[in-house]
Order: structure tokens, then C-alpha cells, then sequence
């Protein structure tokens, strides 16, 4: 039997409860990017007893992280931590009866199904416009709720998105309930280079925790099944000017949305890539070819790059600058 006794205040709530406290227990959640809104949900989710938290990023820590990352430390980013690595260790000291399962790994048409096979709730932690389509596809794909949110400079916003379905596993709702998907507001992902990010634009760190705060919260909501209280509305946050917005999006369900509506999953579908640009660096990430047998030999890559710059390996990862500058980190 489960000792709820450190969740006492939470339920007292009464839209929680006992009830709602073992459901939460019961609960798997996908953090899709551990940065400053991943690390903030995952703490808020760990400490109030959601049961499995499954953790996806293959970055590492650095010192320019700590300023709004709060599950990572200053050793970490002298280690060069991989984020789900760190993140897996500090929620185990929040709260050692749950249980967090770390991937140093890309979210990928060809790894999300694993990764995200068994998760409630899709949550967004994520800095690039590709991957968040990519959960998007996968959310409508198995009826899975996706909590999206996005932050940068002073402002930020968050939107649930309930495709139509009615859900499946632990978390269901009604076609009353239903929201448009991502591509039904945003029917195709901004050019590359297009939008602000938190290296042109800079960040808030109370801007990412109040956008994270409200992710966590319609995560509990859907986990302990109160529907009617879920914020369904495109929700935006402008903290510097005391601006909150919320704008209805019911009526921008697009019966011709090409995810949604005529369940072409573009992003699902396409093939893997193997290089990345980083949000906020002017640095590449090179990943393997999933079905690729080889073994990456780290240490002799980095001798074969040596003379071309300065490189380091260490868990798990190849990182260093080129004498232009440029940055390369892979694994």
C-alpha cells in the first residue's frame, strides 16, 4: 500500500484527493527536453507524486544553463553532465518513490515510439519547432495528450492540445473536450532562423517557471481526470509588461488540418536526422543512424579532429571547438 503521508497537502485539494493522489502515482509523463521548462516541470511532477517521469535530452549541462535550469548544479556543468543524466540523479533525491527513467537521445521519428510508448502525457520542454511537430503527429497519431509551451525573452505560452479520439490509456476525454492540434494554429514550422531564440533574444528565468508551472498543471489535471478544469485556451505570458492573455481556440479546429484533420503525419513519418542545430549556440549535434550496428569510437574521432581544434570525451560524448569556432558536440 502506498504512504501518500508527504502529499497530505495536495490532498486536501478537493480536486485531487485520495483518489486523484493514486492516479497521479499511476501516471507515466514524457519530458521532452530537459531546459529550463523541462527541469521545472519534472521537479513540480516529481514532487507531487506523479508515479514514472520519463526524461529525454541529449545535451549537456553548461554554466549559461544554470541561470534558469533548476535541477542542475554548478558540478554538473563543470562535468558536462548530460542533462537526463543530472536531471535523473537530483529527481531522485526530490523524491526517491518515484521512479525517472533518463535518455541521453534524441526525440526522433525513428525513437519516439519508444521512448514515448507508454507516457500519459507528452509534456513540452523543447526549444526547436521540428521536434515539438514531431510530438504534435505523435500526440494525434495515438491520442495522447500534448501540453505545449514555449518561452523566450520575457514572454512565453502554453497550450494543451486534446486530439480527437477521446484518448487512450489512463487519460480520456470527450469530443466537448477536444482542442486543435499545433498544426491547425500553425500549419507549417517557422524558416529557419526566423524566430527569436534565448541567444538573440535572452530569457527571463521567472518567465520559463511560470511557463513550466502552468505546463505542470494541466499535466496534473489530466492525470487525476478533471477535464472541466484544464486551461484550453492558447494561453500567453508577457511578465516584464503584466500581460496575460488568454485566447479561446476552439473555433480554429481546421476540419482540413493535415495532422488532425486528414491524419498525414509528415514529421512521424520522415526520416531521422542526423544533425541538429542547437538552440541558443552556434553548435551542431551529430547523432548515429539508429539501425547502425557500429560503435562510435570517440576517442578516435577526436584524435582525428585534434588538429583542427580542441577536443574533449566524456560522458559519453565528443565535444570541442573548432580553431574557427565553430562548435561540435555528438555522441
Amino acid at each position: 500500500m502506498n504512504d501518500f503521508s508527504r502529499y497530505h497537502r495536495q490532498m486536501l485539494l478537493p480536486g485531487i484527493g485520495d483518489a486523484g493522489q493514486a492516479a497521479l502515482a499511476e501516471g507515466v509523463v514524457l519530458i521532452a527536453g530537459c531546459g529550463a521548462l523541462g527541469t521545472v516541470a519534472a521537479d513540480l511532477l516529481a514532487r507531487a507524486g506523479v508515479g514514472t517521469l520519463v526524461v529525454v535530452d541529449r545535451d549537456v549541462v553548461e554554466t549559461t544553463n544554470l541561470q534558469r535550469q533548476t535541477l542542475f548544479t554548478e558540478r554538473d556543468a563543470a562535468r558536462a553532465m548530460p542533462k537526463a543524466e543530472a536531471a535523473k540523479l537530483r529527481l531522485a533525491q526530490v523524491n526517491s518513490t518515484i521512479k525517472v527513467r533518463g535518455f541521453v537521445e534524441d526525440l526522433a521519428p525513428d525513437t519516439i515510439r519508444e521512448l514515448a510508448g507508454d507516457c500519459d502525457v507528452l509534456l513540452d520542454g523543447l526549444d526547436n519547432f521540428e521536434t515539438r511537430y514531431l510530438l504534435n503527429d505523435y500526440a494525434v497519431s495515438e491520442g495522447v495528450p500534448y501540453v505545449y509551451g514555449a518561452a523566450v525573452a520575457t514572454e512565453g505560452m502554453s497550450m494543451p492540445i486534446l486530439p480527437p479520439g477521446g484518448g487512450s490509456r489512463r487519460v480520456r476525454w470527450t469530443d466537448d473536450h477536444r482542442t486543435p492540434c499545433l498544426r491547425c494554429l500553425f500549419p507549417d514550422p517557422p524558416p529557419p532562423g526566423s524566430s527569436a531564440t534565448c541567444d538573440t533574444a535572452g530569457v527571463l528565468g521567472p518567465v520559463t517557471m511560470t511557463v513550466a508551472a502552468h505546463l505542470a498543471t494541466q499535466a496534473i489535471k489530466l492525470l487525476v481526470g478533471r477535464l472541466d478544469a484544464v486551461d484550453r485556451s492558447l494561453r500567453s505570458f508577457e511578465l516584464w509588461n503584466n500581460e496575460h492573455r488568454a485566447m479561446a481556440v476552439d473555433s480554429a479546429i481546421n476540419p482540413d488540418c493535415r495532422c488532425c484533420g486528414a491524419r498525414e503525419f509528415e514529421f512521424l513519418d520522415a526520416d531521422a536526422d542526423t544533425a541538429r542545430m542547437l538552440c541558443g549556440r552556434n553548435a551542431v549535434q551529430v547523432r548515429p543512424l539508429r539501425d547502425s550496428d557500429a560503435d562510435i569510437d570517440l576517442e578516435g574521432l577526436a584524435g582525428k579532429l585534434a588538429g583542427r581544434g580542441t577536443f574533449t570525451v566524456g560522458n559519453g560524448a565528443l565535444r570541442g571547438t573548432f580553431d574557427d569556432e565553430r562548435t561540435v558536440s555528438g555522441q
